[in-house]
């Protein structure tokens, strides 16, 4: 077979991306998915009046992300259990939570001055189609295939977002009408929860990790041990409480963004595969790509073939990014089949090049360094 052009660029851009780090001895794979309880578009209608409105939504997330529904996570379950490895292992999704999403009828009644949240597993109970969501994360856990990890309290600065609204935004006000928190000009306008105007707030930011830490715990009974920033966006005075709570990795790119006051600019902070930061934990790079949604057309299995191809010959793990939305099928169920389909195609290329890969979840990965 003649390697295409895509799969020579990724292979090659595997090797330069795995030259530093820790190793492994394994051949292991690592798919990470974020977002998993944030609210997005909460229904078909919202989606149909933010069009209405005239916000520009053809390459916004917004068009097909929304909260997994039961259909959503069966179906996601059921492909993963049809995989399975030499030793009868199937592949395991590091599920990042966010674990709560804005009380929208309280802050309104505060007139804006105020932020409230609801518990992310209240969010399911107000939607028919999410109220078993729970009791499903649950069972993914205890087979093995579905485990929860730290993504944040929410997915939104919450500082700039009540700015917003209390000065009368106009988009803003109207999503949050329809009970999201889309500013209708950039997917990411509120979504980097950790991003600051002023290193004063990273205070604030201490006291978010802890609160939705201290709901991870609640929920699932212990704390989290992986960790991944809202949009790869977190300032390093954040590590120490990171490792107050619990976490042994942190995940993300190669390049963490540091903030410096400036929506859009970042400092640059280059991470390698295992490197320790002293606090107690490791860095975990994500260096596979793999989200269909955003060329549904592509042969995303080519290029991640590739790359984790260059990821096992550097000894390195395979850890496969891949956002929720990609599974997603409560706004768009032609999305939730297109993401199923490619995730099946990858799925099946790796077991039949390597039968005896390892699938393991990101805590996992320190029984695999060398």
């Amino acid at each position: 077979m003649i390697p295409t052009k895509n799969w020579l660029k990724g292979y090659f851009g595997g090797l330069k991306a795995n030259r530093i780090g820790l190793r492994t001895n394994r051949k292991v794979v690592v798919f990470e998915s974020d977002d998993w309880g944030a609210i997005r578009t909460p229904s078909r209608q919202a989606l149909r009046a933010f069009e209405k409105r005239g916000f520009d939504l053809e390459a916004s997330l917004y068009k097909v992300d929304a909260l997994a529904s039961r259909t959503d996570l069966e179906d996601l379950f059921d492909l993963l259990l049809r995989h399975r490895n030499s030793s009868g292992r199937s592949p395991v999704i590091t599920a990042n939570a966010i674990m709560a999403n804005p009380d929208f009828g309280k802050i309104a009644a505060s007139d804006f001055r105020e932020y409230h949240f609801e518990r992310f597993t209240d969010t399911f109970l107000r939607y028919p189609e999410h109220t078993t969501n729970l009791a499903l994360w649950k069972k993914g856990l205890e087979m093995g295939i579905f485990v929860p990890e730290y993504h944040g309290r929410e997915h939104v600065n919450v500082k700039r977002w009540l700015q917003a609204l209390s000065k009368g935004d106009e988009k803003t006000h109207f999503s949050f009408l329809l009970g999201s928190t889309y500013s209708g000009n950039g997917d990411y306008a509120y979504m980097e929860s950790f991003d600051w105007d002023s290193p004063q707030e990273v205070g604030s930011h201490k006291a978010i990790i802890r609160e939705g830490a201290r709901l991870f715990a609640e929920t699932f009974g212990r704390d989290p041990r992986a960790f991944i920033a809202p949009c790869y966006n977190w300032d390093p005075a954040l590590e120490p409480t990171l490792s107050e709570i619990g976490v042994s990795w942190i995940q993300g790119l190669s390049t963490q963004l540091a903030p410096t006051g400036v929506f859009d600019a970042y400092h640059p902070i280059r991470h390698y595969f295992g490197a320790s930061n002293g606090l107690g934990f490791r860095y975990n790079v994500r260096n596979v790509f793999f989200e269909p949604v955003n060329d549904p057309g592509r042969d995303w299995t080519d290029t991640a073939m590739a790359r984790i191809q260059a990821a096992f010959l550097m000894n390195k793990p395979a850890v496969i990014c891949t956002h929720r939305l990609n599974y997603i099928g409560f706004i768009d169920s032609k999305n939730r089949s297109n993401g199923l389909h490619h995730l099946n195609r990858l799925l099946t290329a790796i077991l039949k090049k390597w039968p005896d890969v390892a699938f393991v979840s990101t805590a996992d990965l320190a029984n695999f360094i060398v």
